[in-house]
């Protein structure tokens, strides 16, 4: 299960709920799977992507700020 995501990965809890989404690209392993878990414990909500920056500040998948749609824009 450790290396690169090669897709990206959705991770949910047993209800089905969405615990966090990660990018293609981003180096997984154990010891991170615990900290996304131990996390999403604390929070008790899904991690956004600026939660996954504060876990993983070097991680150069999330180095990218979080793009936001503008409400302005036409469809």
């Amino acid at each position: 299960m450790a290396g690169k995501l090669k897709e990206p990965m959705t991770i949910t809890d047993h209800r089905q709920q969405l615990v966090c989404i990660l990018p293609v690209g981003f180096h997984f392993d154990d010891e991170r799977w615990d900290r996304i878990w131990e996390r999403y414990g604390e929070k008790g909500e899904t991690l956004v992507h600026d939660d996954l920056r504060e876990l993983f500040p070097d991680e150069p998948t999330l180095q990218h700020p979080r793009v936001r749609p503008d409400p302005d824009a036409n469809p």
